[in-house]
């Protein structure tokens, strides 16, 4: 890469604003993509080594050199500012947790997803497990990087893009700071315009749901259920995160998509497997819920909405119809649910109600932030809209490389929440398909056996198919 990078001053997006306003030390905004690099041959790595990686490096994104900057009792929305002073040392680590083996690095890696950033500095980090031993499905050593970063700065798909950029051949261009931070006048006339601008923006919302209230008594829009029936993973966080990987050969998935009598994607067959693990692991428990679990399914709106923030996801609700016992029957339930899920994000009188958070003042963006950190779930006989996220980004394409090291696999981990304490993450490169999930001890003692619970469902739906998987 040639040129140079530019990093000056910018006011953040409001749906970019809303996880600098939501995060609280039960809610936190961590982006955590792991990379797993054969080290097979490779001399451990030196602390020196890592950090010259690093420093030739960050100059591929402005999110390495800036860091945000708050107005007095925020009146208006939050700004990122270069930030001159800037210590590479102080956001890389290098480590070998424990005694190396892939158990102690699954202990750390859930450490860093579950720790606050500090957002008075650049939001990032990158910490460097080397030499760890026994990750499944990969050949002896293997070294592990883990990105993090604040949400504010970008979603799953924009660390696609950054990490083609970190892990490719290109050198990285030289970094300009220019600093033009706003001043008094241009604050003052843009906390001025706020009111005029929210109210404009609740009657184009009221008009876009009168629209979307007659679509849906039509039928031509499906609405998703307001509650669900709450289950063990819907109370509040009591205990430490858990990380753990289901790697599933991507062979199996591509000949159960071929063998579905109805066109399915890959996303189809993953939320029909999770939804049948989650059913059986909640049966055995003697916990079986009274209704269908609903998951929420994000979407990129790229080439959908024309949205200028860094995030550009949707929330989409997906019923995953648990309460559909045989597989061919639940597939064929899930890929409806899906298809109008994604019908309902993609309606323009939808695009339309949702663009009001683009106009709402920095003061309500707080304020209801504050208001969802309130809530409690321990004694909730059901919750709102879903029980659980599964979540999916594009698949690794390109040959990625860490300090010689091949990447072999690309992961995710989401931090767990309040009412939200079973999450998936679903990855892929080369011949498989990853879930990752996250969990913690007191909902899930056992996710070992979680784990088998997804791969048996995965397989009890290939057979049902007749794809011809076979048990391992």
């Amino acid at each position: 890469m040639n040129g140079e990078l530019r990093v000056g001053a910018e006011r953040l997006k409001p749906r970019d604003a809303v996880f600098v306003y939501d995060e609280t030390d039960r809610h936190l905004s961590n982006i955590v993509a792991i990379y797993f690099a054969d080290a097979t041959g490779h001399a451990p790595l030196t602390q020196e080594r890592v950090l010259d990686w690093a420093r030739a490096s960050v100059g591929h994104s402005a999110l390495f050199h800036r860091r945000l900057r708050h107005l007095p009792f925020d009146l208006d929305l939050p700004w990122w500012i270069p930030d001159p002073t800037l210590s590479v040392p102080e956001h890389v680590a290098l480590d070998r947790p424990g005694d190396g083996s892939w158990r102690a690095a699954r202990s750390r890696i859930a450490e860093i997803t579950s720790a606050r950033m500090d957002l008075t500095r650049p939001p990032w980090e990158l910490h460097v497990l080397d030499r760890i031993d026994g990750v499944p499905a990969m050949p002896g050593d293997t070294t592990i990087v883990v990105l993090k970063f604040h949400h504010s700065a970008g979603d799953g798909v924009a660390t696609r893009a950054l990490e083609q950029r970190l892990f490719g051949t290109a050198p990285a261009p030289a970094v300009r700071l220019t600093d033009a931070r706003p001043g008094p006048l241009r604050t003052a006339l843009t906390v001025g315009a706020q009111p005029i601008r929210f109210v404009t923006g609740m009657r184009r919302a009221r008009t876009a749901r009168s629209a979307l209230r007659a679509l849906t008594e039509t039928g031509a829009i499906h609405e998703p259920l307001a509650q669900r029936p709450a289950t063990r993973f819907n109370r509040d966080i009591d205990a430490e995160l858990t990380f753990h990987l289901l790697p599933i050969p991507l062979p199996e998935v591509m000949a159960a998509k071929a063998a579905a009598p109805q066109r399915v994607t890959v996303n189809d067959l993953m939320l029909t497997t999770i939804g049948g693990a989650l059913a059986a692991y909640l049966t055995e428990h003697g916990e079986t819920p009274d209704g269908s679990l609903a998951a929420m399914v994000p979407m990129s709106m790229r080439g959908v909405a024309d949205w200028d923030s860094a995030n550009q996801l949707s929330q989409m609700i997906v019923d995953l119809h648990t309460d559909v016992t045989d597989p061919l029957a639940r597939l064929a339930a899930v890929r409806q649910s899906a298809s109008r899920a994604k019908h309902r994000t993609t309606d323009p009188a939808v695009l339309r109600a949702d663009r009001l958070v683009e106009t709402a003042p920095a003061v309500l963006l707080r304020a209801a932030g504050w208001a969802r950190a309130q809530r409690r779930f321990d004694q909730a006989a059901t919750v709102p809209l879903c029980n659980t996220t599964i979540s999916n980004v594009p698949p690794v394409t390109d040959e990625l490389v860490f300090c010689d090291r091949p990447i072999r696999r690309a992961v995710g981990s989401l931090p767990i929440l309040d009412g939200d304490g079973l999450r998936h993450l679903i990855t892929s490169q080369g011949d498989e398909i990853v879930l990752a999930v996250t969990t913690n001890p007191r909902m899930m003692p056992d996710p070992e056996h979680y784990g088998a619970l997804l791969l048996g469902s995965f397989r009890a739906l290939a057979a049902a198919l007749g794809a011809g998987a076979t048990a391992s």
